[in-house]
């Protein structure tokens, strides 16, 4: 069993699977997408159309803004690094990028789950772009630790 402090801790590894880098590029590229629609749609104060009731208010919420920056601005910031570490990876052949990027993605799960949390037990209303990212950040990190380390095994404990 590996708990998450153990993860930073790993020399990096050559992915075991060569359709990873090509397939989480393709996850980054979609994260940055919606993300950075969502930002446009922030800055011009509207709301983009939903199909499941409660993205307006998940949208305009107090939670859609960190200190008055939209949480969507940094999600694509997020999406935008990890192309980044991926197209190094590509350039180098350095597996550190790739660690790095799987290193930076605990983040983006982290991030994830408080704002599941805030949708589900505070504002009580659902944004399916931003489930869509979640999904996406997610499958990122446990498709990269699956390659980089062999099936997911945390323990998140301190």
């Amino acid at each position: 069993m590996m708990n998450l402090s153990q993860l930073f801790k790993q020399p990096p590894v050559r992915p075991h699977h060569r359709w990873l880098v090509p397939v989480l590029v393709v996850l980054a590229v979609a994260g940055f997408v919606d993300a950075t629609y969502l930002t446009v749609e922030h800055f011009a104060n509207a709301v983009p159309p939903c199909t499941i009731h409660g993205c307006e208010t998940v949208l305009t919420s107090a939670y859609s803004t960190i200190f008055g920056i939209p949480v969507a601005l940094l999600g694509a910031l997020f999406y935008f690094a990890l192309l980044v570490m991926y197209f190094l990876y590509f350039e180098a052949r350095d597996v550190r990028a790739l660690n790095s990027a799987l290193h930076f993605s605990v983040f983006g799960v982290l991030f994830d789950i408080w704002f599941i949390s805030a949708q589900a037990f505070i504002i009580h209303a659902w944004c399916q772009y931003c489930l869509l990212s979640a999904a996406i950040s997610m499958t990122i990190f446990f498709l990269s630790y699956w390659s980089l380390f062999g099936s997911p095994k945390i323990k998140f404990e301190a």
